[in-house]
C-alpha cells in the first residue's frame, strides 16, 4: 500500500475503529450507552496542513457530535510503522489512542476570536523565517524582522504533549480594533510570562549529558580530566538560549533586555547564531573566534542536523553594545 492508500484507507476506516474501541471500553455499560455511541454522528477528515518554510503535512481529525476543533494528528509516522510491519488495524487503533489522550491533555473547545480582551492574555509570537514562510504569510499578520518573520498564535493549552496553538490569520485579526504592534507587545509579554528564557554553556550541555551515559565506566583519573574540562570549558565561549519548553525558543532573542545583559555580563559584542526555530547560540566576540568560522559552523549545522521545518536562517546575527542592536552581519 502507497502513502496515497494509506491516506484513503485511514479516513474511510478510522470512525469505525474509534467506535469499535469506544464500544469495547463500555462493554459493562447498559443498553442504552451502547446505543449512544453506535448512533453518535463522527466526521474523519484528512487535511493538508502548511507548518513552518512551508512544509505540508498530511493530518486526520475526529469530530464528534457538536464538536467544531479537534487535535491534528499527523500520519507520516503513522505510515512509517506500518511500512516496518506494524498491521493497518493495529496503526487505526494508535491513531485513535492518540487523538484520546491528545484531546485529553487539551481543552479543545470553541473560541470566539472576536472579542480581543478575552483571548489577548493567551496570545505569543513565533520566529519563523521569512523568505521561505511568504505563503503562509499572505494570510496572516506579521512583523518582518531582520530576515524573519514575527507571527502570533493562539495558545489552546499547554500539556505534557507539548503547546497546542492555532496561528492567528488575518480572518481573526481584522475583527479587532488593535494594530501589529500593539498584537505583538501583548504577544510578547504573554511569551515572556509563559515560557523564560535559559540558556546554558555548550559544554555543560554536552558533558551533562556525557555524565548520564558514561560517568559510571569511567576510570578516576578520566573523571578528574573530564571534571577539569567542565570546570574550564572547550576553548569556545558558546551558549545555548531557549525557552522553558524547548519549543520555538529561539524567539527569546527579542526578549526584554536578554541579549544586552548578557553582553554586558561577557563584556563583549555578541555573535548569534540562529540555529533553529527552537534555539540560537550566542558566542561573545573574541579574537580567537572569526565571524566566517561561525558562519561556516551554522550552514554546516543547518545542512546536516536542522530538519528543514526546524530551519531558522542561514544569516549570522551579531548584537552591537554601542548601537544597542541585533543586525545581520556581513562576512
Amino acid at each position: 500500500m502507497n502513502y496515497d492508500d494509506f491516506i484513503e484507507y485511514v479516513k474511510e476506516n478510522l470512525g469505525d475503529c474509534y467506535r469499535d474501541v469506544m464500544l469495547a471500553e463500555a462493554s459493562n455499560s447498559d443498553d442504552g450507552a451502547l446505543d449512544n455511541i453506535r448512533s453518535r454522528s463522527l466526521e474523519v477528515t484528512v487535511q493538508r496542513v502548511m507548518k513552518n518554510n512551508g512544509i505540508m503535512l498530511d493530518a486526520v481529525s475526529i469530530y464528534e457530535e457538536g464538536e467544531r476543533i479537534s487535535p491534528n494528528i499527523y500520519l507520516k509516522p503513522f505510515y512509517d510503522s506500518y511500512l516496518m510491519g506494524k498491521p493497518l488495524d493495529f496503526v487505526l487503533t494508535e491513531i485513535v489512542f492518540r487523538y484520546r489522550n491528545e484531546k485529553a491533555e487539551s481543552d479543545f473547545d470553541y473560541i470566539n476570536f472576536e472579542d480581543y480582551d478575552r483571548i489577548k492574555d493567551k496570545l505569543v509570537f513565533r520566529l519563523i523565517n521569512f523568505e521561505r514562510n511568504k505563503e503562509l504569510l499572505s494570510g496572516c499578520p506579521y512583523i518582518e524582522y531582520l530576515d524573519l518573520a514575527i507571527t502570533f498564535r493562539y495558545v489552546i493549552d499547554e500539556s505534557v504533549l507539548g503547546l497546542a496553538s492555532i496561528l492567528i490569520t488575518d480572518r481573526e485579526f481584522e475583527k479587532w480594533d488593535v494594530n501589529v504592534d500593539e498584537l505583538y507587545r501583548q504577544a510578547l509579554f504573554n511569551s515572556m510570562q509563559r515560557n523564560p528564557w535559559c540558556m546554558e554553556p555548550l559544554s555543560k550541555i554536552v558533558f551533562d549529558s556525557f555524565d548520564e551515559r558514561l560517568r559510571d565506566k569511567l576510570t578516576p583519573e578520566l573523571l578528574d580530566e573530564l571534571d577539569s574540562i567542565k570546570r574550564f570549558g572547550l576553548g569556545v565561549n558558546l551558549y545555548i538560549m531557549t525557552n522553558q519548553s524547548k519549543a520555538f525558543g529561539a524567539g527569546c532573542i527579542l526578549y526584554d533586555n536578554v541579549i544586552r545583559n548578557f553582553a554586558r555580563v561577557q563584556e563583549a559584542n555578541v555573535y548569534i547564531l540562529p540555529s533553529s526555530v527552537h534555539e540560537v547560540m550566542l558566542v561573545p566576540e573574541d579574537d580567537d573566534i572569526s565571524p566566517e568560522f561561525l558562519l561556516d559552523l551554522l550552514l554546516e549545522a543547518n545542512r546536516s542536523s536542522v530538519g528543514l521545518i526546524d530551519l531558522l536562517s542561514d544569516n549570522l546575527y551579531y548584537f552591537d553594545r554601542q548601537r544597542d542592536e541585533i543586525t545581520i552581519f556581513n562576512v
